[in-house]
Formats: structure tokens, C-alpha cells, sequence
């Protein structure tokens, strides 16, 4: 697709230019001097110099994102050029496999801001986040799927969710292109999992915990384990093949809790080491022994989805991270997650710690954990880093 026409353009308030300086690939409603009328358009200062090129959405407070930082088309150029650099980084960090599970592109990460490519051995799997990428589609779809299938990709599914109500558009959950019989594998490491591309939790899989699962799996020998919040019990498997001892995969829906069965047994461990407890966490957590499992995982889902849930999420985290410390031995570790991208860092270890005082607990920090190399941010746009870790010795 050629660039004909120039887009219309939108511009910024007096003295707003700075964000553009910034390299920051989002503007808010406030910044300009009026809503959009075009999901493609141009962004210029108060003077009317075009600065940059992008998406809009009259109806969402985020209201454009940056694609390009010049005045230049997004044509079918532009998008395979993004599309083979997110591609060549993938494998250049050996992630991307066959077999395997793998984010192509995540949105602003791979300055394709709203727009996530997962990839899951022979599938892939987009999110469209944006009322800008629906309007481009006819643009970036063919050249993405022009590359797939040169890369041994047979399925293609869409699973457009979040986000997208802000911008007026409707869900979306269906399959694309090829056929798909039912949920297909992946491998990871020594484990094999079922991912259900069309049912399952975000593209199908929580691909950005790959590094935990294998991590856990390195120290689980003779260890007992407790996987809160496991979902179909990636990291329940990982602890299984490390040696672990006893493994407990805690989750409140019985139809992922009956896949982990699944999976753990496809695996080749022995199903007397694997119990399932199916209800809410919390609740459950609160009857646990104290200091009965020596290694315990706590990632639950993003409580704080807006920036106003904030102080309401860090009291959830601070309350489930303290059973998490109890329910751990002297000695052993506690694994502490948070994928809200509004909780920042400083806020979440706060509420680790905060949770190991109210347990009456002291730690060392092992490791700070965040996302893996697939799931990149750019320095520009720190709100791309959104899941953070810690990794404690509980004393």
C-alpha cells in the first residue's frame, strides 16, 4: 500500500512538543488541541510542523500512539521492516523454535505500539489493541502473515481483547486461517504443555514466565513446592521434572486445574506427587500449615487494572504476598509476582515487604525478576515494563 494521501494532521498545545522529544510513543487528550477525526494521522507541534506519524482514538483518553517519529506512511514498508526486526531479535536470543512458545511483537516494546504477535509452534496468535491497527489491517496483515507462514506457520488465530472497548471496538476470539482441531503443545525446556489457543488465559499461555518456571525447575530437587494462582501449572511441572518431592497447584478453575493433571502425567511424572486444590487463594492459603512447603509461587493476575486501583491492589498483593510467607519454611524461598504495569516497582516490593513484617518474617532478596528478553520495553516508554519479581530466602 502506497502513500497516496497524507494523513490528517492533529495538533499539539503550545508547549507540549517536549513528549515528542521525549520519544515517548503516547499522547493524551490534554496535550492536543483537539479530538481526532481519523484513526491515521500526523502529529505536529502548535505551528503545524509535522513531528510524527500514528494511530488515534477520539474515544479513548489515550488518545494517539506513535509509530513513526517522522513524517512518513505506515505502509507495507513500515511494517515488514518492524515485523523482520522484532523476527531477527527472537532469533538471535534462540527463542524462537519450532516447537516453542514465543512473543514476536510486543506493542510498544517493538514500536508497534498496540499490537502483540505471540507464536506457538505451527500458530500464531495476535492481540489488536488499537481502533488505528483495525483501520491499517488491510496493511500489516497480509505482510504478517506472508511471514508466518514462511517461518512454518500453518494456524492463525486473533484473540483481540484488552483495551480494545476503549477505543470502540468489539472483542474478538477466532480463528484466522488453517484449521485447528483442539489445543495443540509447545515444548519449554524438558516440559511439554497444552496451550488452548481459542479458550485459554491471554494468547493461550503466560509465555513472560518462561525464565521462572525453568529457574524453579533448577531447584526443586527434594524440594516441596506450593504453585498459587498455578493456572494449568507451568511452574508445577517445571518443580515435577526438577525433582521435586510434592507439588501443590492452587487455582480456582477446575478446567485448569484438570489440564495441569493432564499435563503433569504427560510428562512422565508420577501423579502421587501432584495434588490440586481448587478454590480462591485466599481463602485457601489461610488454611495451609505454616511453613509447609520450602518453595512457594505467588503470581496472581493483575489486581490493580487502572491507575485509581492502585492503592486498593497493593493492600491485595501485601495480604496474599503474607500468606505466601507463612505458608514458606525457615530456609526455604518465596516467589513474589506482579503483572499490574500500574503498581511500579518501588510500590511492589513495598508490598513484599510489607507482607514479610506482617508475617513476622525476615528475607534475603535472591534475584529481582521481570519480564523476559521476548517481552522487551523500550527506555522511552517505561510503562512497557510491567511485570516485576522478587525471589526471597524466607528466614
Amino acid at each position: 500500500m502506497s502513500y497516496h494521501k497524507p494523513y490528517p494532521i492533529i495538533r499539539l498545545k503550545p508547549g507540549k512538543e517536549e513528549l515528542l522529544s521525549k520519544l515517548h510513543p503516547w499522547i493524551y487528550s490534554g496535550a492536543l488541541e483537539a479530538k481526532p477525526e481519523s484513526r491515521l494521522v500526523r502529529i505536529a507541534d502548535h505551528s503545524g510542523n509535522v513531528l510524527a506519524t500514528g494511530t488515534a482514538s477520539a474515544s479513548n483518553t489515550l488518545t494517539a500512539r506513535i509509530f513513526r517519529h517522522e513524517d512518513a506512511p505506515l505502509d507495507d514498508a513500515f511494517f515488514r521492516e518492524r515485523f523482520e526486526t522484532a523476527l531477527q531479535l527472537r532469533k538471535d536470543l534462540g527463542l524462537w523454535t519450532p516447537e516453542g512458545g514465543c512473543r514476536m511483537v510486543f506493542g510498544e516494546g517493538d514500536f508497534l505500539p498496540g499490537l502483540v504477535v505471540d507464536r506457538y509452534a505451527h500458530a500464531l496468535v495476535i492481540q489488536v489493541g488499537t481502533a488505528g491497527l483495525e483501520a491499517l489491517r488491510e496493511v500489516w496483515w497480509p505482510v504478517l502473515m506472508e511471514i508466518g507462514k514462511r517461518e512454518g506457520c500453518t494456524v492463525f488465530v486473533e484473540r483481540s481483547q484488552a483495551g480494545r472497548k476503549e477505543e470502540g471496538l468489539d472483542v474478538v476470539n477466532r480463528l484466522l486461517k488453517g484449521s485447528l482441531a483442539g489445543p495443540l503443545t509447545i515444548r519449554e525446556g524438558k516440559a511439554v504443555f497444552t496451550v488452548d489457543l481459542m479458550k485459554g488465559q491471554k494468547t493461550g499461555f503466560f509465555l513472560d514466565q518462561r525464565d521462572h518456571r525453568l529457574a524453579l525447575g533448577k531447584v526443586s530437587k527434594d524440594r516441596s513446592v506450593l504453585n498459587t494462582f498455578g493456572y494449568t501449572g507451568g511452574f508445577s511441572i517445571h518443580a515435577g521434572l526438577g525433582g521435586a518431592s510434592q507439588v501443590v497447584t492452587l487455582d480456582i478453575s477446575a478446567a485448569a486445574l484438570d489440564q495441569a493433571e493432564k499435563d503433569w502425567e504427560a510428562n512422565g511424572l508420577d501423579p502421587a506427587r501432584h495434588t490440586r486444590m481448587e478454590g480462591d487463594a485466599f481463602d485457601l492459603m489461610r488454611e495451609l500449615r505454616p511453613e509447609s512447603f520450602d518453595h512457594v509461587v505467588v503470581d496472581p493476575p493483575a489486581f490493580a487494572k487502572q491507575r485509581k486501583d492502585v492503592e486498593k491492589a497493593f493492600k491485595a498483593y501485601k495480604d496474599v504476598f503474607r500468606l505466601g510467607a507463612r505458608a514458606t519454611t525457615r530456609g526455604g524461598m518465596l516467589w513474589c509476582f506482579s503483572c499490574s504495569q500500574h503498581l511500579d516497582r518501588i510500590r511492589f516490593q513495598e508490598a513484599v515487604w510489607t507482607a514479610l513484617l506482617e508475617a513476622g518474617r525476615e528475607a534475603q532478596v535472591l534475584a529481582h525478576l521481570g519480564q523476559p528478553a521476548d517481552h522487551p520495553y523500550s527506555l522511552s516508554h517505561p510503562e512497557g515494563f510491567y511485570l516485576k519479581g522478587l525471589c526471597l530466602r524466607v528466614l
